[in-house]
Order: C-alpha cells, then structure tokens, then sequence
C-alpha cells in the first residue's frame, strides 16, 4: 500500500517552472538586439504571447538559436556561400542579413530565395518597365496581408484570362476596363490608396483611375498606406497603357504576394512552437489512476470480513 501511495507522489511530483522574471526577460530581449515590442509581434506569428511560456528556456527554445560569428560561418559553408553572395542574395530580396537574429530563420530565407533567384530576378525586370524599384519592390512583399492567399490566386487567375488574348493587338475597351477592375481590388487587397496623374507638357493633371482609359498622354500613379506614407510609384508610357505590359506587371504583384506568403507560411511550419503538451502525460495519469484505483477496490473487498 505505501508503495502504490508513493508512486503516485512521485507521478504529481512534476517539477514545477517558475514564471518568466521581467528582469531576465528584458535582458535576454537586450541581449539579442531586441526590444519588447519585437518579441510580442515575433510571437504574434503564432498566435502567442509571453504568457505562453512557464520560464525562460522554453521561451529560447521556441524562438531559435541567436547568429553568432561562428554559426553564421557554419551555415555559410553549408549552403556553400561567403557573407557576400548570401548578401547579395538576400539584398535580391530588399533583405539584409542584420535583419535577421535567429539562425533557423536565416536557413530557411536562404534556402527559400536561392530557389526562386530567377524568378524573382524575372518578376524585376517586368516590374520595372511601369517605374517599380527594388525597394519598392520589397515594401509590396512585406505589407502582402497573411490572409491573402485566396484573394491573390483568384486575382492571378483572372489575368491569366487576359494573357490568353493576341498580344500583339491593343487591349479593347472591355478588356482594359477588366485590367483596371484588378488593379483596384489588388490596390484594395493591400489597403493602398492610389493617387494618379496625366503627365502632359502643362504638368500633372489629376484624374481618376477609371479615366485612365481615355487618356492620350503617360500617367504617373502614386500608392499610399492608410496613413498617407508613401509606398511606391508607378510611371506607365502612353503605348504602355493599351499593351499587354501592364498584364504582365499584373500577373507580377500576384505573384509577389504569393511569394511572401510561401515564405512567411514556410517559415511558420519550420518555426511551429515547441512548447510540449501535458496531454500524453495526463492520460496516463489517468490511467495510472484508474489502474490504482481497481487495485486498492479489488483488496478491499479481499479483506473484507465474511458476514
């Protein structure tokens, strides 16, 4: 009987994690170049928050190894880079490599862009025929929303309706009109205000974006966020307006955001928290539980005196 009484002591005997102090928090945060507000959107990614971890180990264990001199080295040689190709890579990308504090994180980016350097290097060279930049480039990637998946795979497969059309033939009014319908729900998607001028030898005339079918001249569009930072800027040509270019760049800011989504969703599942579940080890409480129980009900009854 003492014995079963001390297997279950032994079963509660858990050792018991004390809560993350606020002084050890906010030193490991300085320690790897961080602020507070860095760690809460960091963990935002999982839908978690400090409170999820009983101490700070497993708050490291689920955020990552910090880079180092020496690991940077080490991952380097694995994917067979120097500092400066994996810089050149990444600034591909609008990315450096200050930007990233983990080394599973860095892995991965790595791994990710050198995959679709040519694409990414195709998608450029078609952005930049309407005036996008690198940079610009790389603010679009960033501010592509996590829950645009659908959104965007349904925009790309509308253009690809309009790739199907003659290119060598100028869009009719009906096809720039379904052009333009993408282009607003797009500039909605990324909750983009677009402002947009003719460019004509008296300066910059105002118009709408539905105008933009009748004007004889080449246009500038100007994209602001919600709080009227700029984001980018677009210069379209006058023949560029009835062409098959502004289809292409189209298919492009598709692309683009579902890039940043592999990405970002590529990353999640290689980050998934690691903060173990007591489930298992409840059931077989439990069950331990249960099994003590039967015993102690089955001697009692042995022991009970004949009447």
């Amino acid at each position: 009987m003492r014995v079963l009484w001390l297997f279950i002591c032994l079963l509660f005997a858990a050792p018991v994690q004390a809560a993350i102090s606020e002084e050890a928090l906010r030193q490991y945060v300085h320690d790897i170049g961080w602020t507070m507000d860095d760690l809460t959107r960091y963990l935002a990614k999982w839908n978690m928050t400090i409170d999820h971890f009983s101490s700070l180990e497993a708050l490291k264990k689920q955020l990552g190894t910090p880079i180092t001199p020496e690991r940077l080295d080490e991952l380097l040689l694995r994917y067979e880079m120097t500092q400066e190709e994996a810089e050149a890579l990444l600034g591909q990308f609008g990315e450096q490599l200050q930007q990233y504090t983990f080394i599973e994180d860095l892995s991965y980016a790595l791994s990710f862009y050198r995959d679709r350097y040519e694409t990414m290097q195709a998608m450029t060279d078609i952005l930049a025929t309407i005036g996008l930049t690198e940079d610009e480039i790389r603010r679009l990637f960033e501010r592509t929303p996590l829950s645009a998946k659908q959104a965007l795979e349904r925009l790309d497969k509308d253009v690809q309706t309009l790739l199907l059309r003659d290119s060598a033939t100028p869009l009719t009014n009906k096809e720039r009109q379904a052009l333009y319908a993408l282009w607003n729900e797009w500039l909605s998607l990324y909750r983009l205000q677009a402002n947009v001028y003719e460019v004509t030898s008296e300066g910059r005339k105002p118009i709408s974006f539905e105008q933009l079918q009748t004007v004889h001249a080449p246009v500038v569009m100007e994209w602001y966020d919600d709080e009227g930072r700029f984001v980018a800027d677009l210069y379209i040509p006058y023949e560029r307006l009835h062409s098959s270019t502004l289809i292409d760049a189209s298919e492009q800011l598709a692309h683009i955001g579902m890039m940043a989504l592999d990405l970002e969703s590529g990353l999640l599942v290689a980050r998934m928290p690691k903060t173990a579940s007591s489930y298992g080890i409840n059931m077989l409480i439990g069950v331990v539980f249960l099994f003590i129980s039967f015993v102690l009900w089955k001697k009692a009854r042995t022991c009970e005196p004949l009447r």
